[in-house]
């Protein structure tokens, strides 16, 4: 896989799953999109295999750390709307993690 662009450096860890974040969940959204899925859609058709890849292990790798970080990586980086709590965020995280691998079939 190939390392992350060097545009995204100052993102620091998980600089793709965050610069991704940031980039679809602004906040005019849901006014381009009716669902999530059709910005996971548009995430996917916007990124190549390599990509992916880091995406997804991104998300796995988040959902491995401690619930104050899962629920601060997206209230950190989303601007569309805020979530309350970290089982919120791993449910979100987790849904956005099994549509990516689908897509990826």
């Amino acid at each position: 896989m190939k390392p992350e662009s060097s545009y995204l450096a100052s993102l620091g860890e998980l600089a793709t799953l965050k610069s991704t974040i940031g980039g679809w969940y602004h906040q005019d959204a849901y006014l381009d999109f009716e669902t999530d899925d059709d910005i996971w859609r548009s995430i996917v058709e916007g990124r190549d295999g390599d990509e992916m890849r880091r995406l997804t292990a991104q998300i796995v790798d988040l959902l491995l750390r401690e619930d104050h970080e899962v629920l601060g990586l997206w209230n950190t980086h989303a601007h569309s709307h805020r979530l309350d709590d970290a089982n919120e965020a791993r449910e979100f995280f987790g849904a956005m993690l099994k549509f990516f691998k689908g897509a990826a079939k």
